[in-house]
């Protein structure tokens, strides 16, 4: 058993991707390690679900602002301090003062091993102590995809600075003794800076969570995630510009965008009388009940989607673009619909909307490939793994 200081943006939940892994990591090594969590509170998320398998949890609370102006002058006034530039954050959300001293002064001498998310990762880059960084993916080449594909001078500056911003913060996990992505691309990326070890790790899927137990066969078609996103907004325009309006002229199906923060774009989809827009749901399993279509057509972003992995869990059929599917290596046909035009995405809709056997076909077939690839207690085995080499001493 060894003791960690486990630190995260904010109180680890099973319904934010990007708090997943750390979830699942303190349920499923909370049980042989002593681990010390610290985090911000955003009072969005609540710990209950956690505590029993901490040791203890310390939270400080963090404003939430929905505009990028209310984040901006936030995050500029913490920066101007001389503990800031001696940390050479710049322009970081999560960078606290409070914070930075609650963390250093839980590095005590009992502590083994630290683990943190890449939003915190900058806290602990000097502490001399084995560390591991859960990075999930190269977030500076999403960036940079955003800004090559940018229209106009404005928004080719604003993603151009986010990523030249993130790929000099990525730099940062060269202090550690490792870094945790989730799927092969996202290493590749990142090793041509990043030289110390990477491992990937791929998000897991509680398969007991999402159990399809829904008698309900209506035939829709939901989308699912944080709607506040560029890439789920572009995902969401590229379906609703390029493909929604071929499938309305042979068949009458409606389409469900499930997920909370929705954007303006997004919420005035709502004046269509074919489309729902639900906002933020208490359990998104209400909505994947067993004639629905589950598509992600995305057209930009980076990791590995944990949404379909969760519908593929629930026995439904996925139609997906490559960007969409990249990081499960799931097969063409067998246990998803490979989609990369609007004409097949459209085909494939009605392919299955139309043919009830192949939607229980396909969504059993799903089920069964993520039942024996994608569980959560084998990934954390493997960060059990990177804990034990890193601190060998421990486990003599």
């Amino acid at each position: 058993m060894s003791n960690i200081l486990l630190i995260c943006h904010d109180i680890p939940s099973m319904t934010v991707g990007a708090t997943l892994p750390i979830y699942h990591l303190i349920k499923h090594l909370g049980k042989k390690h002593d681990i010390h969590l610290i985090c911000f509170d955003s009072k969005r998320y609540s710990a209950d679900e956690i505590k029993n398998e901490l040791k203890e949890i310390t939270t400080l609370d963090i404003p939430e602002y929905k505009d990028l102006s209310g984040q901006f002058r936030y995050t500029f006034k913490n920066m101007i301090s001389i503990d800031n530039l001696h940390s050479r954050s710049l322009l970081n959300y999560y960078y606290r003062q409070d914070m930075s001293k609650l963390i250093q002064n839980s590095v005590t001498d009992d502590v083994d091993v630290i683990i943190t998310d890449m939003p915190m990762a900058f806290y602990v880059k000097n502490v001399d102590r084995a560390k591991i960084v859960y990075a999930f993916d190269a977030v500076s080449d999403y960036n940079y995809r955003m800004y090559k594909k940018s229209s106009n001078i404005t928004s080719q500056l604003y993603w151009y600075l986010n990523y030249w911003k993130i790929h000099r913060y990525e730099q940062v996990y060269n202090s550690f003794n490792y870094c945790i992505l989730v799927n092969e691309k996202d290493k590749q990326l990142l090793e041509k800076d990043i030289k110390i070890p990477l491992a990937v790790i791929p998000n897991g899927v509680d398969t007991d969570h999402f159990i399809n137990n829904s008698v309900e066969e209506e035939v829709k078609l939901v989308f699912l995630g944080d709607m506040s996103t560029p890439p789920n907004n572009d995902a969401v325009k590229y379906f609703v510009d390029n493909i929604y309006p071929d499938v309305l002229k042979e068949m009458n199906i409606p389409f469900y965008i499930v997920g909370r923060n929705p954007s303006p774009y997004i919420c005035n989809l709502n004046d269509d009388d074919n489309i729902n827009v639900t906002g933020c749901v208490d359990d998104v399993r209400e909505y994947l009940t067993r004639g629905c279509i589950f598509i992600t057509p995305m057209i930009s972003g980076t990791g590995i989607k944990n949404k379909i992995l969760e519908a593929m869990s629930m026995q439904l059929p996925v139609i997906s673009t490559s960007i969409g599917i990249s990081g499960i290596n799931a097969e063409d046909s067998v246990n998803y619909l490979l989609s990369d035009s609007s004409e097949d995405f459209k085909n494939n809709i009605l392919l299955l909307a139309k043919n009830s056997d192949l939607r229980e076909t396909i969504g059993n077939n799903a089920r069964l490939f993520v039942e024996n690839n994608y569980s959560w207690k084998t990934s954390m085995e493997n960060v059990d793994k990177i804990i034990h080499e890193i601190t060998p001493e421990i486990f003599i």
